[in-house]
């Protein structure tokens, strides 16, 4: 089965002059290319742009010489800037969507990388890309189905952290609550205690006025007492005489 590495460079690279100006150091660079020295074949078409910095092929195939040495990022901006270029046909701009998409892909933006094979097809259908297209729209799938199942993940704990603080809260509460309660129950117990130690020291009203009339009629009888008392001995006193 093929796989979107062994493809990657399929239609990149050929010995297709996008330009009448054929430098030796674009050929040479070439030959270090298809020997798979992809560093020294970059060194080699950078110098032949020094010399012509508009040269199209130069610059697609030093695009391309990023691309193998996985320079990805680079390799795609230099292919953007490529497809500015008026001077392309169809069948060239094809070749660079199609290999655009392959940086998307080894970058993992597989969105691009898409949008890239498709604007491919449209300008020149080939087997190729369609095999890349539908390898990109599977690995965009998965991506996000992955990502929505990470979100769901980080709701769920984001929701388990939520509860687990609401229960936190909730358990500050109770035991506040608790501590209030137990303090009021400290202080009716001490106005309780206070309460019991001074009821011998008072008297209701009514015990009182029962407490003072009960004096009064002992001391009423304590008078009569010493008034039968006195007759008595006055009795006897007169007796005598």
């Amino acid at each position: 089965m093929r796989t979107i590495l062994n493809i990657a460079i399929l239609l990149s690279f050929s010995t297709v002059v996008f330009s009448q100006n054929s430098l030796k150091s674009f050929r040479d660079g070439n030959r270090q290319f298809h020997d798979g020295n992809y560093n020294a074949s970059e060194i080699l078409y950078r110098r032949g742009l020094q010399a012509d910095s508009t040269d199209t092929r130069g610059r697609f195939n030093l695009s391309n010489a990023l691309y193998k040495q996985g320079e990805s990022e680079k390799s795609a901006e230099l292919y953007e800037q490529l497809l500015h270029d008026r001077r392309l046909n169809n069948k060239q701009k094809s070749q660079i969507h199609h290999n655009l998409g392959n940086s998307f892909v080894r970058t993992e933006k597989y969105e691009d990388a898409v949008n890239a094979y498709k604007e491919a097809m449209k300008l020149n259908p080939n087997d190729d890309t369609r095999y890349n297209l539908a390898y990109a729209l599977q690995r965009l799938q998965q991506q996000q189905q992955q990502q929505n199942q990470n979100q769901q993940n980080q709701d769920q704990n984001n929701d388990q952290n939520q509860k687990q603080q609401q229960q936190q809260q909730q358990n500050q509460d109770q035991n506040n609550n608790q501590q209030q309660q137990r303090r009021q129950n400290q202080g009716n117990d001490e106005q309780s205690r206070q309460g019991q130690g001074s009821q011998p020291h008072q008297l209701r009203q009514g015990d009182a006025e029962r407490m003072l009339n009960a004096m009064d009629r002992q001391e009423r009888n304590t008078l009569d007492k010493r008034k039968q008392i006195n007759v008595q001995q006055r009795g006897r006193a007169e007796k005598d005489w």
